[in-house]
């Protein structure tokens, strides 16, 4: 707890309280215990810091609108990358351990410097005093996390341990309560955590604050919207690059919103997935794609995207399954897309129901391999039948030597443990080539085709050769 209290005595920084005020009389014993009572619930008994809580109540005292000495700020959100990797492989002790470790790290890198929270499971705060453009928050940031990341021993184990930060500043921008502040930096430590790889650090910025805006927009359509009338699905044809036979076809969610026009998958996908809306709109997707499917001869697959929230609530798989049964499809021609992301947030979940639509005969395909940082523990761990590899490794592949390499590993492991692999983001003859001659046969991408309207998609069909 020695901590703690030197936290405290960094937070007369920020005091507002007048020198001259008299000197409070003794308390009675019943109100020290009340205080004393009242301090402990502000600290986190894990770690030893100031909690969520008490971190929330410090940022409305430096914010508060109604001080007459105002000193800017920054806050930052610094998140352990994997955290709940860690607690499955380790257990929850070590887990324990860790955050303990990290919270002390933090503590001493910032002692006399910030005050220092922990706001979550696997989350810490800092409140920073001083007025810092973005790259000196940046480089100072990033000083912090190589202090806080090194490698843990734990039970004869060396714990690899990387962070990524999102950090915003009371006087950019249109924040201007301790709410907007605060997401400005959740919402910078998001997009670190969207870069892909480890230790990504974002200082919100302009173009963040616009982004947000934008998302605000999308997020209160998407509250009026008639997701039957105004959703529908595009499908985009995966190859045989051997014979030119179609073998799947992805369906991808597309919305014409009545006030804001053709929304990017990507961006109304994101809102749909933090409001929970996803959750209604997967089943009427589902729908959608499995009416189209019907039309098609039964050789060809449909293959849907699962949201970290679908995969993670049994209901919804059930949901789905009578959905599925309903349709009169043959189970073996559906395959169930999950990125790496969906898999995480909630292992144990999305394993065990993973295993559930496997054993009616849908298969799983783990969608952008290679983005995240546990894949290879996956493929050994998870029950997969296909991978796909990210576009990121297949863009420049003719003059990327590092990625044909990186294919080429990938496509080792696929044979060794069994997994079908598809190409996307295939866009030239060139790349085709190179792609079979690393063992990838199955394309998807622009080469073949761009993502098709349903009758647009039967129209390929027809002319596509019959394998």
């Amino acid at each position: 707890m020695l901590y703690l209290f030197e936290a405290y005595h960094l937070s007369s920084w920020f005091s507002s309280q007048k020198k001259d005020k008299a000197e409070s009389p003794p308390l009675p014993l019943l109100t020290i215990e009340k205080e004393i009572e009242q301090q402990a619930s502000c600290y986190d008994s894990t770690t030893g810091l100031a909690n969520r809580r008490q971190f929330f109540a410090d940022l409305q005292a430096v914010n508060s609108p109604y001080r007459d000495d105002s000193i800017p700020f920054s806050i930052g959100i610094i998140d352990i990358d994997g955290f709940k990797r860690i607690n499955e492989i380790y257990g929850h002790d070590i887990g324990d351990f860790i955050l303990d470790k990290i919270g002390h790290r933090l503590y001493l890198a910032l002692r006399h410097k910030a005050l220092v929270y922990r706001i979550g499971n696997d989350e810490f705060g800092f409140i920073l005093p001083g007025d810092k453009e973005s790259t000196i928050l940046n480089q100072e940031i990033a000083s912090i996390l190589e202090t806080i990341s090194h490698p843990i021993s734990a039970r004869n184990n060396q714990i690899v341990i990387s962070c990524s930060a999102g950090c915003a500043r009371s006087y950019f921008g249109t924040a201007n309560s301790t709410q907007q502040i605060f997401e400005h930096a959740d919402y910078a430590l998001y997009y670190a955590k969207e870069q892909g790889g480890q230790g990504q650090i974002v200082v919100f910025d302009v173009n963040h604050e616009l982004k947000l805006k934008e998302l605000a927009l999308i997020e209160r359509a998407l509250e009026k919207a008639d997701f039957d009338k105004e959703f529908f699905i595009q499908f985009q044809p995966i190859i045989d690059s051997r014979n030119g036979g179609i073998i799947t076809f992805e369906s991808l969610a597309r919305w014409d919103s009545p006030g804001l026009g053709r929304i990017a998958p990507d961006k109304f996908i994101q809102v749909a997935e933090q409001t929970g809306a996803i959750i209604r709109l997967t089943p009427i997707l589902f729908k959608k794609a499995l009416n189209e499917a019907k039309k098609w001869p039964h050789s060809i697959k449909l293959s849907f995207n699962l949201s970290a929230h679908d995969i993670s609530h049994e209901k919804q798989i059930n949901l789905l399954l009578d959905i599925l049964k309903q349709s009169n499809i043959d189970p073996e021609r559906i395959e169930f897309e999950l990125t790496e992301t969906a898999v995480m947030h909630n292992f144990a979940a999305a394993f065990d129901n993973v295993k559930k639509l496997q054993a009616i005969g849908a298969s799983i395909a783990l969608d952008d391999f290679g983005t995240g940082y546990s894949s290879l523990s996956h493929l050994q761990n998870f029950p997969l039948n296909k991978i796909k590899i990210d576009r990121s490794f297949v863009t420049n592949l003719e003059y990327n030597n590092r990625n044909y390499k990186i294919i080429k590993s990938i496509i080792i492991l696929c044979r060794e443990i069994g997994l079908d692999c598809v190409a996307e983001g295939v866009e030239n003859k060139e790349k085709v080539d190179l792609l079979a001659h690393l063992g990838v046969y199955l394309i998807q991408g622009y080469y073949y085709s761009s993502p098709l309207s349903a009758e647009s998609a039967q129209v390929y069909i027809r002319n596509r050769p019959r394998v």
